[in-house]
């Protein structure tokens, strides 16, 4: 029996953290956009890290199908139900929920978007999570199984912060410097 369709989501970033996402959450049955700034043909680049995490991302289903654009947002507006995304070079376009996976969104500093912790509303900061914890596949697995177990976004991005933030606080006191 197929599970029904979840939600829509835009994934900013193509690299492993943005691409763990976008698996993860096609893998549930949510439609995925994932943007990349980089040229259509431009490889995704794989170090320090992030090389553990391609190797984990071997282990998933191949056959997951999810639309890649190379646009940037110019804007974000979150509602009470999700986010509008303005795009610089096509139509505004409305999701359930908005991950941004790399530095460069600047989500941070989008007009009418404070954030002071990981997400708001319907927006995730996965960069922020991945540079606090170090675990860039691991806080993407997390996220998408947010979403798998609660079936309102903000009850999963709240479900998310409590159980990464842990880990951020504790590799804080454990990194060797």
């Amino acid at each position: 029996m197929a599970t029904a369709f979840t939600g829509t989501a835009l994934v900013v970033g193509a690299g492993i953290a943005g691409l763990a996402t976008a698996l993860r959450l096609a893998r549930s049955r949510w439609e995925v956009v994932v943007l990349d700034h980089g040229a259509p043909r431009d490889p995704v680049p794989i170090t320090g890290p992030d090389r553990h995490a391609a190797r984990r991302l071997a282990a998933l289903p191949h056959d997951l199908r999810y639309e890649t654009r190379h646009s940037r947002v110019a804007a974000l507006h979150p509602d009470q139900f999700g986010v509008t995304v303005a795009f610089h070079d096509h139509d505004d376009e409305w999701f359930d929920i908005v991950v941004c996976a790399q530095p460069c969104c600047e989500a941070e500093r989008l007009p009418g978007l404070r954030l002071e912790t990981w997400s708001r509303d319907h927006v995730a900061l996965l960069y922020r999570a991945v540079r606090d914890t170090g675990l860039p596949l691991s806080a993407a697995e997390l996220l998408a199984d947010a979403f798998d177990i609660h079936t309102d976004d903000r009850a999963a991005l709240a479900w998310w912060e409590t159980t990464l933030k842990p880990h951020a606080i504790r590799r804080a006191f454990t990194r060797v410097r």
